[in-house]
């Protein structure tokens, strides 16, 4: 029998939600873990392997959504790298650690949903949408509480269920704009 594409990746949400139930109970419940509003899956991915791409990607995304950090170390290799790493900021678990403690400070309420995730062997596409507000502190600056909504693209490259690298691009310039720190 063949199943085509859409019908596979319905069946592969059906099945991650199902399977959510127990594999996520170490670090939190499943109504932490975002669901993507879409998937795309490349040729030739088992389910099996597709399943435990977007597991990972969908712990990482639990942690930038609650900042919780088990799911950051959950999702994460102990041996994680970041290739857009900014100045200032670790490396490695410790550094997502540091950048989301950072951004919470700003915005306390800070919440990531999963736009599109694109699976293609070892690596997921992820465009993300952040939301809050600016309820708390940056750089001395006086909170607005202005509501911040900005996206952002990932690439992770994931091995044996867990993230080991990752290339980021935040749209930085709309989120300082609607924090009244830079007025074009």
């Amino acid at each position: 029998m063949k199943i085509n594409k859409e019908i596979k990746t319905v069946m592969l949400g059906i099945t991650l939600f199902a399977a959510g139930q127990s594999a996520h109970a170490q670090v939190g419940s499943d109504h932490d873990l975002p669901v993507p509003k879409s998937i795309t899956l490349g040729e030739k991915l088992d389910d099996a392997h597709s399943e435990q791409i977007i597991h990972a990607a969908r712990l990482f995304y639990a942690f930038w959504n609650t900042g919780k950090p088990e799911f950051a170390r959950a999702a994460l290799a102990e041996s994680f790298t970041d290739n857009t790493l900014p100045k200032g900021r670790p490396q490695g678990v410790d550094g997502v650690l540091f950048a989301s403690k950072n951004f919470r400070a700003t915005i306390p309420d800070l919440k990531c949903s999963i736009e599109d995730l694109l699976i293609s062997k070892d690596k997921v596409v992820a465009r993300l949408v952040f939301t809050g507000h600016y309820t708390g502190s940056f750089n001395g600056k006086k909170p607005t509480g202005k509501a911040i909504s900005f996206f952002a693209i990932d690439i992770l490259h994931i091995k044996d269920g867990r993230i080991y690298e990752d290339w980021h691009l935040e749209d930085n310039l709309t989120f300082l704009q609607q924090i009244d720190v830079v007025k074009l």
